[in-house]
């Protein structure tokens, strides 16, 4: 969240190294930025050329690299379903192309002089099925999210909503104490733990959009299966789901705004090779592509390229419940043996930037100030310190194995590396295991599963470790931190510390420097204890066909925006 609280969902990146996750985050506190919404100036877009002709056939065909792995808005966390809950329903408000908040299911809100008392007012709106958008989905559908039957990991996102977090653990087991409530069919009131000025463009999240009681009653597991299997209340409905090769995206009459919707339909195929995809963009069977590395010099300076920094951080996740990695001197041994300038640059090679810290780029710290400035680079590797750092590896590998009572024989039996079957995973995982091989002496295997799989085994604890990747969900440091506290739905290492703990709850319940001063020392302690090794901070080049128009893209959040996309006439 994940994952943005401008919540800003999504274009796929269709470089088939899709994040896992989306990211969140629950904080409490306003921005230190001054402003609600992302800034957009770092986004290099394609050039506008040729004159406003739309094409007869609105069609907008491009890949999402990988099946939806689950399209239940209150339990899926990874971008590739967000992009089509984003493309299909609708909550009480929708990001603008602009990233401004604007309206969605509700016309207007009301908030109080404190700040914790939001009354959203609904308008005439209906799902695909016909049947009224009522505040008692949204009212449903938010405390279906914290049930803690439904085992949502963005649970905790909710927890700003009066007693969201009492209820989630177990604190109080009636639905009707948390602060959500539909006082008829067309106002909802929600009562916040404290004043949250982001609130708004929370609720453009998945976990936040309405659910239909009688859909997921009558559909039960099955629900969000197929196409047939879901009512839609964005833009867009799901009408064709060749499950792994294609998904179809057509305009929806009952959505209350159609009339802004040009595109009469999307046609997503789910492509997890590059250089195939480059090439269905050359024959013009896409209009929009990633950009492997290896094709970057002949398009950068095409009018169709563009580029956009993104606040998002790639890392290598260790399973701290696992034998050899609860010992984060093996931990710290893998993340020193990497070169990370040699990886960014000869590798991922996209304009990304390596990562010594956990939070990016551009994320506000103290006084208005930049975090990752304020705490500066948090560790070392052996491409910043050379041999050094590979004395260090080894030295920590050798005393780390004697602490946990095992060979580095028997280390190398059990350790793989599990990651996607795309050819740019593969790719980026072969690079890691020549260093780990070169630098630790211990070839890694390389375990290549589908999206899905990969992030049930993750989930699941079934790996030793794993690639990463976390987007923000809005911007503040929360959004990156909060991820790693004890049991959180989306802490996948399962690393638990106490002092950590501490701290992000001081953050959370405070305000200004402070507030910072507490995340920034807690992210100190997360790289000092490296459950997690960050790689680099991503890039994401793109190309655009000239004749596709009225894309939005966002540097914080999940991506993009397609309600008010276009074709023109070529």
């Amino acid at each position: 969240m994940k994952k943005s609280k401008w919540l800003i969902l999504l274009l796929v990146f269709t470089m088939v190294f899709s994040l896992a996750l989306a990211g969140c985050g629950k904080t409490t506190e306003e921005p230190q930025t001054g402003k609600e919404e992302p800034k957009q100036d770092e986004q290099q877009t394609p050039a506008d050329t040729g004159e406003e002709k739309l094409a007869k056939e609105q069609v907008l065909k491009i890949n999402i690299g990988f099946e939806p792995p689950d399209l239940d808005p209150q339990t899926t966390t990874d971008t590739t379903s967000f992009f089509v809950i984003n493309a299909t329903l609708e909550g009480l408000v929708r990001l603008n192309p602009d990233g401004s908040v604007g309206k969605g299911i509700a016309e207007s809100w009301d908030v109080s002089d404190d700040g914790k008392v939001y009354t959203f007012k609904l308008r005439d709106a209906k799902w695909s099925d016909g049947d009224p958008i009522t505040a008692y989905d949204f009212e449903y559908a938010w405390k279906r999210a914290l049930d803690p039957k439904t085992a949502s990991s963005y649970a905790y996102q909710l927890y700003l909503i009066k007693n969201g977090e009492a209820f989630n653990t177990g604190e109080i087991t009636d639905p009707n104490e948390v602060g959500v409530k539909a006082l008829d069919e067309k106002t909802l009131k929600v009562e916040l733990e404290r004043p949250v000025p982001y609130f708004l463009s929370l609720t453009a999240f998945p976990t936040y959009v309405p659910a239909k009681k009688a859909a997921i009653e009558e559909w039960g597991d099955e629900y969000a299966s197929d196409a047939d299997k879901m009512v839609y209340s964005g833009p867009f409905m799901i009408t064709r789901w060749d499950h792994e090769q294609k998904l179809i995206l057509e305009k929806n009459p009952n959505y209350w705004d159609a009339d802004s919707v040009k595109l009469q339909r999307i046609e997503c195929d789910m492509i997890t090779d590059s250089n195939t995809a480059i090439n269905l963009y050359e024959t013009g069977e896409l209009d929009l592509s990633g950009v492997p590395a290896e094709f970057l010099d002949n398009y950068k300076d095409s009018p169709e390229f563009g580029r956009m920094i993104e606040a998002n951080v790639a890392y290598l996740q260790f399973n701290c419940k696992d034998k050899f990695f609860s010992n984060k001197k093996i931990r710290k041994a893998f993340s020193l043996a990497i070169n990370r300038e040699a990886y960014v640059n000869g590798v991922v090679a996209n304009g990304s930037i390596p990562a010594y810290g956990f939070v990016p780029n551009g994320i506000p710290g103290k006084s208005g100030g930049e975090f990752r400035k304020q705490n500066g680079d948090l560790f070392y590797d052996a491409g910043t310190k050379g041999q050094e750092a590979v004395d260090e590896a080894k030295r920590l590998l050798e005393e780390g194995l004697k602490e946990v009572g095992a060979t580095k024989e028997e280390l190398a039996k059990h350790v793989s590396y599990l990651t996607d079957q795309a050819d740019i995973a593969r790719k980026f995982a072969q690079a890691l295991q020549q260093m780990w091989k070169k630098n630790l002496g211990i070839e890694v295997p390389i375990d290549t599963i589908s999206f899905k799989i990969r992030l049930q085994r993750m989930k699941q604890g079934d790996f030793t470790i794993s690639f990463g990747g976390w987007s923000a969900d809005y911007n503040d440091p929360m959004t990156f931190m909060d991820m790693w506290i004890t049991n959180s739905g989306n802490n996948t290492a399962f690393w638990s510390n106490d002092k950590y703990d501490e701290l992000i709850q001081k953050a959370v319940n405070s305000t200004g420097d402070e507030r910072m001063e507490y995340m920034l020392e807690a992210e100190k302690l997360l790289m000092e204890e490296m459950p997690i090794a960050p790689t680099y901070f991503r890039a994401r080049n793109f190309l655009q066909k000239t004749y596709v128009k009225g894309v939005a893209r966002f540097p914080v959040g999940v991506s993009s925006e397609y309600k008010w996309a276009y074709i023109l006439e070529h």
